[in-house]
């Protein structure tokens, strides 16, 4: 299985609150269910069906990024100090369909890796654990 790499604050915006697509700089022909994969911890939290590509411009991107830490304002001047060529570059939304969350999250083995990609079988990754708070408990 294919797993896509990301940054948390992203993931967690695909998985509970309803974004439907990822922004990079290249293209890709991989298609079908992908792992949802945390970038720094490899923890495999969620998968998605990748189901199309759609070109964007580069200012597109840098937008698509917004969120509490890196708002409007800083997006605007981000832009506004790019090259003119820079902002001629393609990039590209992976659009996402029947995201859920895995319930438990593992971490992942990868058998391969390329850039964003990770190849990985999931009954070799490591276990991981559920968080549960005393109100939880049945007691």
């Amino acid at each position: 299985m294919y797993g896509l790499k990301m940054k948390k604050e992203y993931l967690i915006e695909i998985l509970y609150y309803g974004r439907m697509n990822d922004a990079r700089t290249f293209d890709t022909a991989i298609r079908g269910r992908i792992g949802l994969i945390d970038a720094d911890t490899y923890e495999l939290l969620g998968y998605a069906n990748l189901v199309s590509t759609t070109q964007i411009t580069y200012e597109g991107f840098i937008n698509w990024h917004i969120n509490e830490d890196f708002d409007k304002g800083k997006a605007a001047e981000y832009i506004n100090n790019l090259e003119f060529t820079k902002l001629q570059e393609k990039c590209y939304l992976y659009n996402f369909e029947n995201i859920e969350e895995k319930e438990i999250p593992v971490i992942v083995n990868p058998l391969s890796e390329a850039n964003i990609w990770v190849e990985f079988n999931e009954e070799d990754s490591t276990k991981g654990y559920k968080q549960v708070s005393l109100f939880d408990l049945d007691i």
